[in-house]
């Protein structure tokens, strides 16, 4: 007759955590990849106006379900701004329903945390010392998607 014996199981190790500067490199090297493969994408349909740019293939975007309440924050405005009229260059709002990146923090934030979290990182990824809105006056609507993408990815990374 055979017996069953236990296997003692290994206790689970912890990965080691990742440094902030590990981490933007990591973001920093993903981005460039997606940014090399959206410029691709610009240059063939460049090429042959027939075609269709859709900026949502162009970014790529990072399923919705998240953990981290911020980056959903992030990609919630980032889907608005993909919108055909989900972005508004010159005011907050427009009359098409087109919200400023300001303006779709604003919007999508559940409480006013969320909303200074997502606007400390949508600041540190456009890494200039000029107001979100004097800098969404220079941007067009796939790099304010761009963006806010960029900056939902720095918050996945550092689970807020």
């Amino acid at each position: 007759m055979t017996t069953a014996t236990a296997v003692k199981a290994r206790p689970p190790t912890a990965a080691p955590a990742l440094d902030l500067d590990t981490r933007l490199a990591v973001v920093d090297a993903a981005m460039t990849v997606r940014l090399q493969d959206a410029v691709l994408a610009h240059d063939i349909d460049a090429q042959h106006p027939e075609t269709v740019l859709n900026y949502a293939e162009i970014v790529r975007l990072v399923p919705t379900t998240t953990g981290s309440p911020v980056a959903a924050l992030l990609r919630r405005a980032q889907q608005q701004a993909l919108r055909p009229d989900g972005w508004s260059r010159d005011t907050g709002t427009n009359s098409r329903g087109g919200n400023c990146l300001e303006y779709a923090l604003i919007a999508e934030a559940r409480n006013g945390r969320e909303e200074q979290e997502a606007r400390i990182l949508l600041r540190q990824v456009i890494g200039s010392g000029d107001p979100i809105t004097h800098i969404n006056r220079r941007i067009t609507q796939p790099r304010a998607a761009q963006l806010l993408g960029q900056a939902a990815g720095l918050a996945d990374n550092l689970n807020l």
